[in-house]
């Protein structure tokens, strides 16, 4: 092999490493930034002594200060790289998980769910540019699907890890050793990204959100608004799902096995729905998903031992699915720095309503002493996103040329 071949072969392979780095970020910004307080929540409930309604405020703090996040990335956007901002959020996260496997009380663990949860913003936000940096437009689909399955694969590991731990020390409340896990893979990662992680430099931008981008994406208010359902039905359901296993009669240790089944679904389903987007085009699985999250509320809503885990293996099949085709909604149509800023100017809306939802799910729980009619609100919200992705046009398919547009950039790197 001659020094051009072997320099293109390390050059491939490094990009590959690169891609692969950045489908593994969503771990940090939605398993261990939400997933895992849901997962965990029947035993801090325990331990610290909390009601449904006392627990549901650190899943609230997680989406007010995914709100700051999301302001705080438009307003960086402009001025840092995606790359940088990304492994600042990834800083940030250490410092929440830290918080949070430290925490004495609700108002500690609050803080640091919150911060965890918040830092997410700089992830979500940047990870499907960055992702799709060394992939063809008609692959895009495929990739952003995976980051959702990075999602699922972490949601296993941490089910089957957490069950397993517990069953060795006989502590079936145990929960901070959890957080110490997730902090030392947030560093991991932050060590890659940092060491070998390069882009090419993009065009710098106008500060601030961007309405005016946004409206040239295909249906965006629609998109938007049913984004926004999706986000604050999907808030509601993460953060009580554990508990919802629990009231509907299994075992602490059974819910955390149904919490790993879910995970298996989240990385089976979401490149495929990614994949069939790519030849369907995105509104069109993205109603079909939508479709499934109602049926899998529905389920949890009947309660009982057989409905409400075949509800939350439902939900997982799809849940990663939603936000990712919407993201690659947004990526065929949005270059580079715009992409934080469309998506950012989208999630305010997301963060809305998602903040509200934790809490209002406990209380309903408290007040009527089951999660039925909490879990049948939120089928009635992700219905609305469903009635809305039915209405988006269909010109996001791999031949309408907007997606073949050339990425302007230049061969510095960051």
């Amino acid at each position: 092999m001659n020094h051009t071949a072997l320099v293109r072969v390390l050059s491939s392979r490094r990009r590959m490493a690169i891609t692969i780095l950045v489908c593994l970020t969503p771990i940090v910004s939605h398993s261990f930034g939400r997933s895992v307080y849901g997962l965990l929540l029947p035993a801090i409930e325990e331990d610290l002594g909390l009601s449904h309604a006392s627990a549901g405020v650190p899943g609230t703090g997680i989406y007010v200060l995914y709100i700051v996040g999301v302001l705080v990335v438009a307003s960086l956007a402009p001025k840092f790289e995606p790359i940088t901002i990304m492994r600042g959020a990834l800083v940030v996260s250490m410092i929440g998980l830290g918080t949070a496997a430290l925490s004495p009380g609700i108002a500690m663990l609050t803080l640091g769910v919150s911060l965890a949860g918040g830092a997410g913003a700089g992830i979500w936000m940047t990870a499907p540019v960055l992702a799709t940096s060394y992939v063809p437009p008609e692959r895009r689909g495929l990739v952003i699907g995976m980051l959702s399955s990075a999602i699922g694969l972490s949601n296993i590991a941490l089910g089957i890890g957490t069950g397993a731990v517990r069953r060795s020390l006989d502590d079936e409340t145990l929960w901070r050793p959890v957080w110490i896990f997730a902090l030392c893979v947030t560093a991991a990662l932050l060590v890659g990204l940092v060491s070998i992680a390069r882009f090419d430099a993009t065009e710098r931008t106008a500060g601030g959100f961007n309405l005016d981008q946004l409206r040239e994406v295909p249906g965006w208010l629609r998109v938007t608004v049913a984004y926004a359902l999706f986000g604050s039905m999907s808030a509601g359901f993460n953060s009580f799902i554990l508990a919802a296993l629990e009231d509907g009669g299994m075992s602490r240790n059974d819910t955390t096995t149904v919490f790993s089944a879910m995970g298996l679904a989240l990385v089976v389903m979401s490149p495929l729905m990614g994949a069939l987007s790519d030849r369907l085009g995105r509104p069109r699985v993205m109603s079909g998903c939508a479709a499934v999250l109602v049926t899998a509320c529905l389920l949890v809503s009947a309660g009982g031992q057989v409905a409400v885990p075949a509800g939350a293996v439902l939900y997982a099949s799809t849940s990663g699915a939603f936000p990712a085709l919407i993201a690659t909604h947004v990526r065929d149509h949005v270059d580079n720095r715009q992409f934080s800023r469309v998506l950012a100017t989208m999630t305010i809306l997301f963060s809305l309503l998602s903040a509200c939802t934790p809490g209002l799910v406990g209380w309903i729980a408290d007040a009527t002493g089951s999660f039925s009619w909490s879990y049948l609100m939120l089928a009635a919200l992700v219905a609305g996103a469903f009635a809305l992705s039915l209405g988006i046009r269909q010109a996001d398919s791999p031949t309408d040329p907007r997606m073949h547009r050339p990425t302007p950039g230049t061969t510095t790197e960051t």
